[in-house]
């Protein structure tokens, strides 16, 4: 999945290069490819100080500052693209993965489910988001729990990627999951159910 993501972020950058953005877009990505997050986030704010109103450097800002587990911050960037356009594709996507990886599933959630309204329905970032939205909610199930409605989301998430996705690595381990979690699934009368 690791892997699936990183060619998923490649692809964005990749793409948003191509839109013709001036040098900082194209090295601050080459630094971000190679891994020199330092570079790349010194190259975006140079760019963002020269077009304070450009949202793709201020978005590649905040995938880099994800990349360097600066998630308050990176979620600052992107809070400030997405009040600037809602349905930002890129900062919506990079907001899910950095509350996902900081462990905000709620946040995480939230970003991908909008995300999906934009997401191009042939692209990984779109079956990916299903399983996103599927693992988040079963680190809630395990923590805090969930309530009917909200499993029913999980299941129906994970259905979706599984249809996109039938021989994934770890299709079997999802299959096998949401089986035994119907299963052991209480009734709907139960406000929150949390399930180890």
């Amino acid at each position: 999945m690791k892997r699936l993501i990183f060619s998923t972020l490649i692809l964005i950058a990749t793409t948003l290069t191509a839109f013709g953005q001036d040098n900082y877009l194209e090295r601050g990505n080459s630094y971000l490819n190679i891994d020199q997050l330092d570079k790349a986030e010194q190259t975006f704010r140079e760019g963002i100080d020269k077009e304070p109103e450009n949202l793709i450097y201020q978005c590649q800002l905040g995938l880099t500052l994800i990349n360097q587990e600066k998630y308050n911050e990176a979620q600052e960037v992107l809070d400030k693209v997405l009040k600037q356009d809602s349905n930002q594709v890129a900062a919506l996507w990079y907001s899910g993965i950095g509350n996902y990886q900081a462990g905000n599933d709620r946040a995480a959630i939230k970003h991908f489910e909008k995300g999906l309204n934009y997401f191009d329905n042939t692209s990984g970032q779109h079956y990916t988001a299903y399983w996103y939205i599927g693992k988040s909610y079963s680190y809630l199930l395990r923590t805090e729990g969930l309530t009917y409605d909200e499993t029913d989301r999980m299941f129906e998430s994970y259905e979706e990627y599984l249809r996109f996705q039938p021989d994934a690595d770890d299709a079997d381990e999802i299959r096998e999951y949401v089986e035994r979690k119907k299963k052991r699934r209480p009734s709907d009368n139960v406000k929150k159910w949390v399930d180890m």
